[in-house]
């Protein structure tokens, strides 16, 4: 069935018809509707002209409605209760209730630092939600743009336009190595970084480009003797083949609470890394989106320890699109 062309018409007539069903008078439903009743008339001349059929007719008893408009207005009626409940329509995302899968892409780092607290909210809050967790790639941009993946966390150098960005954290990077490292005690000089072996994370997003860049602005060379592409396992690696590895340090303290990793600074400087969580604008507001990227914030603020970096910290969770 072809459908009939409804750019010429303004949504605004169905009011009108709807009151002039009810009155059955054009000046009362010019009064009702406080416009000229010139203005309905001429309201009511479109539509006779769109609908080929006069629609109202004088009678003795006042403007009665023909047998095509009788029909018609069943329909008019739906499309005005179903126009004033879009209007009204808020999407709502209920955490206690909610059963959604958020699509997170995230380093191996960002996991190990949020992931277990992550869960253990959401056990609380919100029992149903799940997390489905993707790796930091070239292809991210396009698939937060796309609402296939709703976050990423960590460093993502460039997003381009239509991204915005909450800064969660501010991360420096150190050296891990074994903690009774024989050749290398409390303090680690530029001579020995450059002399012993390395284990080298290549780990997209990890903000791992920044030690890159330092090396080469500094001329440091190293002698790469394992690159791995994640951080889990690291821990032996570094340990058992006596390697020194850059990482960041709340990467580090991780691998080091077991005493046989210790961390010592960089005999070099390197820019700090921020820990950041992207999204899409598309979905600045939307209920559920904004609800989970205020639980990971919300993380990352109660990591701090002290009233001053809380304060320094908390400065920077605003929006740095």
């Amino acid at each position: 069935m072809k459908r009939r062309n409804m750019t010429n018409i303004d949504l605004r007539l169905l009011t009108i018809v709807n009151e002039l069903n009810k009155t059955r008078s054009v000046s009362q439903a010019a009064e009702n509707l406080e416009l000229s009743q010139s203005a309905v008339s001429m309201s009511l001349a479109r539509l006779r002209k769109h609908f080929k059929d006069p629609l109202f007719v004088r009678t003795s008893g006042g403007m009665e409605p023909t047998p095509q408009m009788t029909e018609l207005i069943e329909y008019l009626e739906k499309a005005e209760g179903l126009l004033e409940t879009a209007l009204v329509h808020r999407v709502a995302f209920i955490p206690a209730t909610s059963d959604r899968i958020f699509h997170i892409g995230a380093t191996d780092i960002a996991r190990v630092a949020t992931l277990p607290a992550l869960m253990r909210r959401l056990h609380t809050f919100a029992p149903d939600v799940s997390i489905g967790l993707q790796d930091i790639s070239e292809d991210t941009p396009r698939l937060l743009e796309s609402g296939r993946l709703d976050l990423a966390i960590g460093y993502v150098a460039s997003t381009g336009s239509g991204f915005c960005q909450q800064r969660l954290f501010t991360d420096r990077f150190v050296c891990a190595l074994r903690a009774n490292h024989p050749r290398v005690q409390e303090a680690l000089t530029l001579t020995q970084f450059e002399s012993e072996y390395h284990l080298v994370l290549a780990t997209p997003g990890s903000g791992l480009e920044i030690v890159e860049k330092a090396l080469e602005a500094n001329r440091i060379r190293r002698k790469v003797r394992l690159r791995v592409p994640g951080c889990f396992g690291i821990s032996s690696m570094i340990t058992g083949a006596d390697c020194l590895a850059i990482v960041p340090e709340q990467l580090g303290r991780i691998i080091s609470s077991g005493g046989r990793i210790k961390l010592l600074p960089l005999p070099f400087p390197v820019p700090a890394c921020h820990i950041v969580q992207h999204w899409h604008e598309r979905y600045t507001h939307d209920p559920a989106n904004k609800w989970i990227r205020g639980v990971i914030a919300e993380l990352f603020q109660e990591k701090e320890t002290t009233p001053a970096t809380r304060a320094e910290r908390g400065r920077s969770l605003e929006l740095i699109s």
